[in-house]
């Protein structure tokens, strides 16, 4: 009975070992949903972005404050002993409310509200933008970690097969069917295959810390991508519905409206004043008998500033073609990244396909030479590991191209715009 105890005791400390081991060696199982939705949470760009755009909004009741009349009350109390009565009339107090209200100016404050709404409207097409980008960096980061972990587990598979190998050849040089030299290379084999396991691992490490630093987990070497079978298409759509370019077609418009608002410094300025309250000399004869009011009408016309206005005009005419040329210059660049994205996702296909064909003759082609080099022919082990490293590297290539080609249709989505 006593025996029966401690071997139940040992028992429930292997397992206990083992519950341990595993909970230390797992990690978090993320979807692409789950790490998109978090980096667009954590990244301060896109924080950055909204600010900007609430700054532009703000800037509209900026630039529309002065469309309407400006109300304000003024007070004044002075004495001035020792100055000519006739300048100062020996003091003066005030105390009035005043409206002050520009009639015309030529369109230059409608201009402005216009080049503020169209900025404000860059703005928040400048924020679809940031997070289309954020989208992208965490979809590619997401896909590179799957990559890395299924390279990861053939690098296990590769290192365990071999090791099966290596136990074969062993076994067959005891037998005297196989010589010293075939045990050395095929454990070379197998080492090599340990240091690949070794940098994959290294690899799945780094991929996991780039998702993690994304979604605000930083440090993180355990996070581990939910299965992907599928491979998503490129889309497909109009370049000007990118929303980069639609950001700098309103920041065109802005600087249009800006050229009209520098353009209407020419033209004459009206303005009306009234006044209503208090105005005298003296506190308590001011206050009893001037009660008052005033109007007052003034116009502005600009004959010789020293070429201000058309230094103005200038400026606003350089703003908007350097604006119009970023727009096309993002419209071939645009073009040319989309054009790229289709080509390397047809391709990767293509070789995907290819790849499977492939696959199937260099497994068969190795299985032959290992039958032949088990049954005493004339293979040689070297011969033997070149055929299986080819359908290695094979299957190690088509992770690659899996990948190109869901980064490919990744990038479609950034250019022609984000539908998360």
């Amino acid at each position: 009975m006593r025996a029966l105890r401690y071997f139940a005791i040992a028992v429930a400390i292997a397992l206990l070992g083992i519950f341990r081991a595993t909970l230390a060696h797992s990690g978090e199982i993320l979807t692409l949903d789950e790490v998109v939705g978090r980096a667009l949470v954590s990244a301060p760009a896109l924080s950055a972005a909204a600010a900007n755009s609430d700054l532009s909004r703000a800037r509209i009741d900026e630039m529309r404050a002065p469309l309407y009349p400006s109300i304000f009350g003024t007070g004044d109390y002075m004495q001035a002993p020792g100055y000519d009565r006739t300048i100062s009339n020996g003091g003066q107090t005030l105390a009035e409310a005043a409206l002050d209200y520009t009639v015309f100016d030529g369109g230059r404050r409608l201009a402005q509200v216009r080049a503020a709404r169209y900025a404000a409207e860059a703005a928040t097409l400048g924020a679809v933008a940031v997070r289309a980008q954020i989208v992208f960096d965490a979809t590619v980061a997401y896909y590179d970690l799957v990559r890395a972990e299924a390279e990861q587990r053939e690098a296990r598979a590769n290192f365990d097969r071999l090791g099966g190998y290596v136990r074969i050849v062993e076994a067959l040089q005891r037998s005297g069917r196989a010589i010293p030299n075939d045990t050395l290379r095929i454990r070379s084999a197998r080492d090599t295959a340990e240091l690949a396991l070794a940098v994959a691992h290294q690899g799945t490490d780094h991929a996991s810390i780039v998702v993690g630093s994304m979604i605000g987990d930083y440090g993180r070497t355990d996070l581990i991508a939910a299965p992907v079978t599928e491979i998503p298409p490129p889309l497909t759509g109009d370049l000007a519905e990118s929303p980069a370019y639609k950001a700098l077609a309103r920041q065109i418009a802005s600087a249009n409206a800006l050229v009209a608002a520098a353009r209407a410094e020419r033209s004459p300025t009206l303005k009306v004043g009234l006044t209503a309250g208090w105005l005298g000399i003296n506190p308590p004869k001011t206050f009893g008998h001037h009660l008052g009011a005033s109007y007052d009408t003034a116009v502005v016309i600009p004959l010789f500033q020293g070429g201000l206005v058309r230094s103005h005009i200038d400026e606003a005419l350089a703003a908007m073609h350097s604006v119009q040329a970023q727009r096309d210059q993002l419209k071939l660049d645009v073009a040319r990244d989309l054009a790229d994205a289709s080509d390397r996702y047809g391709s990767a296909l293509q070789q995907i396909e290819i790849l499977a064909r492939s696959q199937t003759t260099a497994d068969d082609s190795f299985a032959l030479d290992w039958t032949r080099f088990l049954g005493g022919g004339t293979v040689t082990i070297l011969e033997v590991i070149d055929a299986y490293q080819q359908a290695e590297n094979l299957r190690i290539a088509r992770f690659v191209q899996v990948f190109a080609a869901r980064q490919a249709a990744a990038q479609s989505t950034l250019i022609i715009g984000t539908a998360r």
